[in-house]
């Protein structure tokens, strides 16, 4: 089914997406700050050599009902081009039956541990201040319940390839991956292919450096395909579908920290029902660079 509306978001919700936008009134920029961009989907960003940065994520997703969690996200730049991340959730409220889905493509699936590397394997500099470059991020995650949906959860295994170009005002990437569960106790989630992109926008107003406002404004995009899964051996009915999520996003910089946020919401799902595909996705991330 195509959505024609965005779709009503809880009192929760709108408490939450209000905070936010009075934080957007706090005056941000960033120096020595990398790693980070827009919030959902993929980009090639790494840390500095020797950079180490913390975040601290409060994400949300509906189907049905809402599930809040809070992910904390460590990120080290082994190299110039390396970057090693760990990604470990803390689940605040649950639902029966989570979204199957990357609800953010540097932290892994709803409930997962995830431990990753991204490796910036090739970059050019057309010009001064802009840069052309490729990255390649690799993880594996474990659950951290037994069971997602009433389906026992296994590992999995996530390869995600990126290029994009970035400036001192424009960005763009784009990229796609793929998720791999295991089988557990004879079932088996389904797999994840996705294509993600994003473009991003810093206004001249904000390019200038410490302390004055650093802000840059994303439209992020995410198109998922989800196999079906397999309950004691045997395909569920019902299961599997294609979701497409649009929205907005901002990351802002003040010094050694980082505040960004962003909601998508469904414009196209050929989910079935009793499944309800997502009604929204939902981010804020604070962080510190040490």
């Amino acid at each position: 089914m195509v959505y024609k509306y965005f779709p009503k978001i809880n009192i929760t919700t709108t408490v939450v997406v209000a905070v936010f936008v009075l934080c957007l009134n706090i005056a941000t920029n960033s120096y020595a700050q990398g790693g980070h961009g827009p919030v959902f989907t993929l980009a090639t960003p790494t840390l500095g050599q020797g950079e180490l940065s913390f975040d601290v994520m409060a994400m949300s997703t509906r189907q049905g009902n809402s599930a809040w969690m809070i992910r904390q996200n460590w990120h080290y730049g082994l190299t110039e081009d390396i970057q090693l991340n760990v990604s470990v959730p803390t689940t605040l409220q649950k639902i029966d039956n989570p979204p199957q889905g990357r609800l953010g493509t540097m932290m892994g699936s709803y409930g997962d541990l995830e431990v990753s590397g991204l490796f910036r394997f090739y970059k050019t500099y057309p010009g001064v201040g802009q840069r052309f470059e490729s990255s390649l991020l690799l993880s594996g995650s474990v659950p951290t319940e037994d069971k997602r949906g009433g389906i026992h959860v296994g590992p999995s295994l996530h390869g995600g390839l990126v290029t994009g170009y970035a400036s001192r005002t424009f960005y763009a990437w784009a990229g796609g991956g793929y998720q791999y569960y295991s089988e557990q106790h004879n079932d088996q989630l389904g797999d994840i292919g996705y294509i993600t992109g994003v473009i991003g926008y810093r206004p001249p107003v904000f390019q200038h450096d410490y302390p004055k406002p650093d802000w840059r404004i994303f439209v992020e995009s995410v198109t998922e395909w989800v196999g079906g899964s397999k309950q004691n051996g045997l395909k569920i009915g019902n299961t599997g579908g294609t979701k497409s999520l649009l929205g907005p996003s901002v990351l802002g910089l003040y010094g050694k920290w980082g505040l960004s946020g962003g909601i998508l919401f469904p414009i196209y799902s050929t989910f079935s029902e009793p499944q309800e595909s997502e009604s929204y996705r939902l981010n804020f991330v604070l962080s510190y660079w040490f």
